[in-house]
């Protein structure tokens, strides 16, 4: 009886490490102003290889996501090793980019934003 209990258990931990899909780590971007530390609400974030803007919480300043979608179709899961490039924008700001490498934990990144000044 024990020895069927066994089995039953081990053999559905195989099949649901068979049928387990990949899924990235989370990663998220805090985009604040860099004199007021306020969020900065019109943010967006971009990948060279995604052609979709993906816009901050504009209340937090916030955006994350464990993944992004190629031009083909095909999902890049941000898994741990993969040095991600993410360009940061913002209306009236200067446009920062970034480049890290994703780890398995602790994917949370401040950036700060200068506002754009008049040369005199």
């Amino acid at each position: 009886m024990k020895l069927l209990f066994l089995m039953c258990a081990l053999s559905g931990d195989a099949q649901a490490k068979k049928n387990k899909t990949p899924e990235g780590v989370n990663v998220v971007i805090t985009v604040l102003d860099d004199q007021s530390k306020a969020p900065v609400s019109t943010a967006i974030i971009t990948h060279p290889k995604d052609v979709i803007d993906h816009k901050v919480n504009e209340v937090t300043g916030i955006w994350k996501d464990s993944q992004i979608f190629l031009p083909n179709g095909e999902a890049l899961y941000f898994s741990p090793g993969l040095i991600l490039d993410l360009t940061i924008t913002a209306p009236g700001y200067i446009t920062q980019d970034i480049r890290f490498e994703v780890k398995q934990w602790r994917n949370k990144h401040t950036i700060y934003l200068n506002k754009i000044t008049e040369s005199e």
